[in-house]
């Protein structure tokens, strides 16, 4: 585990000094399997925990350990996991559990949190421990060599070989407020595009050299100035079919609109957008993406000497032998 006392929570959340870190440990232990294992791969966690296990060690003996790479990814994992370790227990966290049952912690000098402060606190434990771990991602990718043995886990297959491999890529190109929950509700659709746009256009070949470029560490310069135009095709289009399944503003949770109401002590009011407002703006960036879609094509044409093997075809649907003229369209 790479959280063992208070004192190194507090480094990333004000707790109280009387904090029991006996009741952390179990939602510390549930983050940290459902979150930062998967993250990091069985190598690249066992190596941090091999070193945190020496660190705290060698601390105690008051001893500094000069390894400043592996003490900044321990950092920055540590906030991650305490973050995600609160919203996971928070609502265990905030009762008392005992042989008479379940009973929300309150007492007369100390009063429970209203409904719309527990929400809000709540949300802000998992934004701040999924958007850290984008940190951890960006961090270890700067400093590869250093984690070579993180290239052995599936994590980093898909950041490398994805069109629009993580949050920062992605907020580039449509705000997302550097979310990490938005990305992955967007990943599946960005998948989806990739296959049902990107693919055809592409053909096969071409497809699968840029994938294979982009895994490594210099992909040449054609793969590189194409992908922009792939990206924002992507990234567009997979806005647009997270709209239409949910929910301006693109949320994990879908579209939803915010506005104030007067007179409430939360005058926040957040719901989910009209459906007049959903199919304007799923239109707008679907419009926008195929319009990328025509710059893409465009831009394979005018660069025939680097694909040669574009076909200038944007699907499979009618393409076969015809030779026999037995087959015609209307």
């Amino acid at each position: 585990m790479l959280l063992k006392s208070i004192p190194e929570i507090q480094v990333h959340i004000a707790v109280g000094n009387g904090t029991e870190f006996n009741r952390l440990k179990p939602h510390i232990q549930n983050a940290e399997t459902a979150y930062i294992r998967p993250l990091l791969g069985p190598e690249t966690f066992s190596k941090l925990q091999e070193f945190y296990d020496k660190t705290v060690i060698v601390t105690e003996h008051e001893t500094p350990v000069a390894e400043p790479v592996e003490t900044e990814l321990l950092f920055k994992t540590q906030k991650s996991l305490i973050h995600l370790a609160y919203w996971l227990g928070f609502q265990v966290l905030n009762a008392t559990i005992s042989d008479g049952g379940f009973k929300r912690s309150e007492n007369e000098k100390i009063k429970s949190l209203f409904k719309y402060q527990e929400d809000e606190l709540k949300e802000y434990f998992r934004n701040a421990g999924f958007n850290a771990l984008d940190e951890v991602l960006e961090y270890i990718e700067s400093n590869i060599d250093q984690f070579s043995e993180f290239k052995s886990s599936p994590n980093w297959t898909v950041l490398k070989s994805a069109f629009i491999p993580d949050t920062r890529t992605f907020d580039s190109i449509i705000f997302i407020n550097s979310s990490r929950l938005t990305f992955l509700r967007l990943k599946s659709f960005s998948g989806l595009v990739e296959d049902m746009s990107i693919r055809p256009i592409l053909g096969e070949a071409i497809f699968n050299e840029i994938k294979n470029e982009m895994v490594k560490v210099d992909p040449i310069a054609k793969v590189r100035d194409i992908l922009p135009y792939i990206r924002k095709a992507i990234a567009y289009l997979a806005a647009s079919r997270l709209m239409e399944e949910s929910g301006a503003d693109l949320t994990e949770k879908g579209l939803y609109f915010e506005s104030t109401s007067a007179g409430y002590r939360n005058d926040r009011n957040k719901q989910p957008s009209n459906p007049e407002q959903v199919v304007a703006l799923t239109a707008r960036y679907r419009t926008i993406g195929e319009s990328y879609l025509e710059q893409l094509k465009s831009y394979l044409i005018v660069h025939v000497l680097d694909w040669p093997t574009y076909s200038g075809q944007t699907g499979k649907a009618f393409r076969r032998n015809n030779n026999g003229k037995r087959t015609f369209w209307a």
